[in-house]
C-alpha cells in the first residue's frame, strides 16, 4: 500500500512537471504544430498532383484499376467501335470538363482540412472557379446545333466542299474504323488510327484528321529509350501534311516496330529526305535470319492462288510446313497436313513467341508446333509457297 501510495505520488508530479513544460514553451508548441499542417498540406497537394497527372496523362496501372475518363464515362461516351467521331466529340468534351474540375476539388478538399490556411485557400478557390465556368461556356457553344461548333466538326468540315455534310463524313470514317483491317497505335492520346482512306492522330481536346489521297508523309526524327531492363526501343517521328490548306500539319509517333504495319496501310509513301536510318529490332533481325533459311528449303507448289493469312487477314498465305529436316518417323518434328494458312511474317511471330526470350542467339535452332494442328516444326520445315503455272 506504501508502495502504491509513493508510485501515485510521483506520477502525478511527474505530470504536474510536464503540464509546467507545455505551458512554458506553448509558442514554440504552436510553431511545431503549424510545421505540422504544412507537412500534411504540402503532402496532400504533391499526392492530389500525381493522382491528377495520372488521370489526364493515365499510365497501364490506372487503365488496371479504370482510373480513366473512359471507363469512368463509358455509359455517357457510347462505344467506339460503333460511332467513332460521336465517341471521341464527347470524349475530348468530358476531358475539358473533367479536367477544368480538378483545380476546384483541390481547392474545396484543401479548405474542408487545413483551416489554417482559410484564407489563401478562398483566394485560390475564386480564383479556380472561372476556370470552371470557362470550360461549360465552352461546352454549351459546342453542343450547339448537334456539335456542329466542336473542333472535331470543324476539322471535318474543311474536307467537304458543303459544310452540312461533315455528319456524313464522320459516319464514313465510323465505317471505316470499324473494318478488321485497321491500323491503329497507341491509346487515347496521341492515338494513331489510319483506315482505307483516313489519318487520324487523336489529341487530348481535339483530333487532327487528314485525307489519304490528299497528304505527304515524312520522316523528321527517331528517338530511343531505355527502360529499367536496359532494353532500347526506337520511335520514329513522322510529319503528316496536306494539299489541303485547311487540314492543319501534324506529327505521329509510334515504334519503329510498328512501321513495316503503317507503310501497308498507307496509299502514299513515306519519304525520308534525311536518310535516318532505324535501327533493327531482334524481332526484325530474326525475321531476316528466318527468312534466309526458308528460302534454302525450296518451294511448295500450290495449283490455285492462296488464301490470305489467318493471322494478319491481309498478307497472302505464303508459306507451307512439310517435314525436311529428317526422316518421317525421325525426330521431334511432325509433318504437317495442313494447307497454307499463314504468312512468313506471322508464322515468324508465332514461332520467336515460343522460345526463350533469354537466349536469342538459339531461336533460329529452336522447334515449335504449327499454329493450327500443333504439330512441332523447325525453321527447316518452312516452305515458300509458289503457285503453279
Amino acid at each position: 500500500k506504501q508502495w502504491y501510495q509513493r508510485r501515485v505520488a510521483i506520477t502525478a508530479g511527474d505530470m504536474a512537471k510536464i503540464l509546467g513544460c507545455i505551458l512554458i514553451v506553448e509558442p514554440t508548441n504552436l510553431i511545431y504544430l503549424e510545421m505540422l499542417v504544412t507537412r500534411e498540406l504540402v503532402l496532400f497537394s504533391l499526392g492530389y498532383f500525381l493522382l491528377s497527372l495520372g488521370l489526364i496523362f493515365p499510365p497501364n496501372e490506372f487503365y488496371g484499376f479504370g482510373l480513366t475518363i473512359e471507363h469512368i464515362c463509358s455509359s455517357l461516351l457510347g462505344d467506339e467501335g460503333l460511332h467513332f467521331i460521336r465517341y471521341h466529340i464527347r470524349l475530348t468534351s468530358a476531358r475539358i470538363v473533367i479536367h477544368s474540375f480538378i483545380p476546384l476539388v483541390y481547392y474545396i478538399i484543401a479548405a474542408a482540412y487545413f483551416s489554417a490556411f482559410e484564407v489563401s485557400i478562398k483566394v485560390a478557390f475564386v480564383l479556380s472557379l472561372p476556370c470552371f465556368t470557362s470550360a461549360l461556356t465552352v461546352l454549351k457553344w459546342w453542343r450547339r446545333g448537334d456539335w456542329s461548333d466542336h473542333p472535331l466538326a470543324r476539322t471535318l468540315r474543311g474536307h467537304i466542299r458543303d459544310p452540312a455534310e461533315w455528319i456524313a463524313v464522320g459516319n464514313t470514317i465510323s465505317t471505316e474504323f470499324r473494318r478488321y483491317d485497321k491500323f491503329m497505335y497507341g491509346k487515347t492520346w496521341g492515338k494513331v488510327v489510319v483506315t482505307d482512306n483516313w489519318i487520324l492522330r487523336c489529341g487530348l481536346y481535339r483530333m487532327d484528321v487528314a485525307y489519304q489521297p490528299d497528304v505527304h508523309l515524312n520522316i523528321l526524327t527517331t528517338s530511343t529509350l531505355k527502360d529499367t531492363r536496359h532494353r532500347t526501343t526506337e520511335f520514329v517521328q513522322i510529319n503528316v501534311s496536306s494539299v489541303n490548306t485547311a487540314c492543319r500539319d501534324f506529327v505521329i509517333r509510334l515504334n519503329v516496330m510498328d512501321y513495316a504495319d503503317l507503310t501497308a496501310k498507307l496509299q502514299a509513301p513515306i519519304l525520308n529526305v534525311r536518310n535516318i536510318v532505324f535501327q533493327q529490332s531482334l524481332s526484325d533481325r530474326f525475321e531476316a535470319a528466318f527468312r534466309e533459311e526458308v528460302l534454302r528449303n525450296g518451294r511448295y507448289e500450290v495449283p490455285s492462288q492462296v488464301e490470305e493469312c489467318i493471322g494478319c487477314l491481309y498478307a497472302p498465305a505464303d508459306v507451307k510446313l512439310s517435314k525436311l529436316c529428317d526422316d518421317r518417323d525421325q525426330g521431334d518434328c511432325r509433318n504437317c497436313l495442313c494447307r497454307p494458312m499463314w504468312c512468313l511474317r506471322c508464322l515468324v511471330k508465332w514461332f520467336a513467341n515460343r522460345q526463350n526470350a533469354n537466349a536469342p542467339e538459339r531461336w533460329l535452332g529452336g522447334k515449335a508446333p504449327c499454329p493450327t494442328c500443333r504439330s512441332t516444326f523447325c525453321p527447316r520445315d518452312v516452305q515458300m509457297v509458289e503457285t503453279m503455272g
